[in-house]
């Protein structure tokens, strides 16, 4: 499912370029601590024609190759080039760091200095339940004293004395993250906050600044670069649409894997549906909560929906209960399985440090 299209002829000269740029003259060797190394020419030169070629490609590659430039440089000259963007997906927060604290600025510079300079822009994406709608946080200011207790309504008043002083709106941006009840109200969330009624052509934006995540969704859909992490690249991938033509997340996009070795256990792990009794608990209380007598519902004033509530929270509890039992009375211990599938596993085969270079076919 993944694949490039419509990609112009240029693949030679794409090809070339990046051998030049790797070369002991060429201008990666003018960079502070650069070293030679031909295994990093290689594999860079390798995903440059993968790339021209609209193929797959898998890069084992050991610890110092420098496999991050490796894929970056070809991936931001085929992107400039070919007008598309290149989705670099990792598994760890300190690659995420890496990436746009320390490799991607210093590409900026190298790119400015080509014969031929390129210009490139880059962002990182988060899920959106990381970012404040300031929408959605004046509603909750106003309607607070039936959505919150009183220690819960005192965290609102520190997340709304927060969004005064934040930069970018996100969880990364407190000291101390809030309370995550609270936070569920606020944050941006599908369907009640969207470029329509939170975006900066909206009536709110009118009066106020657009809001936090609709601010970063235009630097995204901006970009040339967008790093993400495996469980949010998957994540998204389950709601996009099957017929978008032309892309995997975003239209005229190709995917580079970092950290590789982790993708089957994060997708089967975000691919698909689940719903357990904490989920439904947890989303019928924003509705009601009668141990608190706090909800949505108390804003509306909706009798007869609260006692609904509190019947559906009894009759899910009896539902999930009886999935439970045969699951139960079904167990074995599995640890003869585990140790066979041990015994027939390659011995060397750890699939670390790997690299995937996913244009979709």
């Amino acid at each position: 499912m993944i694949s490039l299209t419509e990609v112009q002829p240029s693949g030679t000269d794409l090809v070339s370029q990046v051998e030049e740029i790797f070369s002991p003259t060429g201008i990666l060797s003018r960079a502070k601590n650069f070293e030679f190394r031909p295994q990093q020419q290689e594999m860079a030169v390798a995903v440059a024609r993968a790339l021209a070629k609209q193929e797959h490609l898998a890069v084992e590659a050991g610890t110092g190759v420098g496999k991050s430039l490796a894929y970056l440089i070809p991936s931001i000259l085929f992107a400039v080039q070919q007008k598309k963007k290149a989705i670099v997906s990792t598994h760890t927060i300190n690659l995420q760091e890496q990436l746009t604290e320390k490799d991607l600025p210093m590409l900026t510079g190298v790119f400015a200095a080509l014969a031929e300079p390129v210009k490139f822009s880059y962002a990182m994406l988060k899920g959106r339940a990381n970012y404040l709608c300031t929408r959605r946080l004046q509603k909750a200011m106003q309607q607070s004293g039936n959505l919150f207790t009183s220690s819960e309504a005192e965290e609102l008043q520190r997340i709304y004395e927060w969004s005064k002083e934040t930069k970018d709106g996100s969880l990364s941006d407190f000291e101390i993250e809030p309370d995550g009840k609270v936070w569920a109200q606020v944050c941006s969330e599908r369907g009640l906050c969207s470029p329509k009624t939170c975006g900066h052509q909206s009536d709110f934006a009118r009066d106020h600044d657009a809001c936090f995540f609709q601010r970063v969704r235009n630097r995204i859909l901006s970009a040339d670069v967008v790093i993400l992490n495996h469980t949010l690249f998957f994540t998204l991938l389950g709601g996009v649409d099957e017929e978008m033509e032309g892309g995997i997340l975003f239209k005229n996009d190709f995917v580079i894997f970092d950290e590789a070795h982790t993708m089957e256990s994060v997708a089967s792990r975000h691919i698909g549906l689940s719903v357990s009794s904490g989920q439904v608990r947890f989303s019928l209380n924003r509705l009601w909560n009668p141990r608190t007598e706090k909800g949505l519902l108390a804003t509306l004033r909706q009798g007869p929906a609260v006692k609904m509530v509190a019947e559906i929270l009894s009759e899910s509890d009896k539902f999930l209960r009886t999935l439970k039992a045969p699951a139960r009375r079904s167990r074995r211990p599995r640890g003869r399985n585990l140790a066979a599938v041990k015994a027939v596993l390659p011995g060397g085969a750890s699939g670390r440090n790997c690299v995937s270079a996913a244009p979709n076919s």
